[in-house]
């Protein structure tokens, strides 16, 4: 069974870039610990506008995050920065 999303104000976000992102320093709460911000920044980033980024990290961070990941040793390939709508399709949202 899928897992259930958000489908309120906050769920569905536009853009898959922060969950890329997201996924390759394991989840939003060590991402946002190594680079100084709140928690909820960085589920912010997952919601849709105008409560987040609407997928999309911030420009701010984008070279915090960079340098946290050669610190780390974590590997962010070009793709993981480029922004792909995302598909919703009925199994997805039940």
């Amino acid at each position: 069974m899928p897992k259930k999303r958000n489908t309120g104000q906050f769920g569905c976000p536009t853009y898959n870039q922060a969950a890329k992102i997201i996924a390759r320093f394991g989840g939003e709460a060590k991402l946002a610990k190594l680079i100084g911000v709140s928690r909820i920044s960085t589920y912010r980033w997952n919601y849709r506008r105008p409560y987040g980024s609407d997928g999309l990290i911030p420009t701010a961070q984008i070279e915090k995050i960079k340098g946290v990941a050669r610190l780390e040793g974590i590997l962010l390939r070009p793709e993981d920065w480029v922004p792909e709508v995302n598909k919703w399709d009925e199994d997805t949202l039940e």
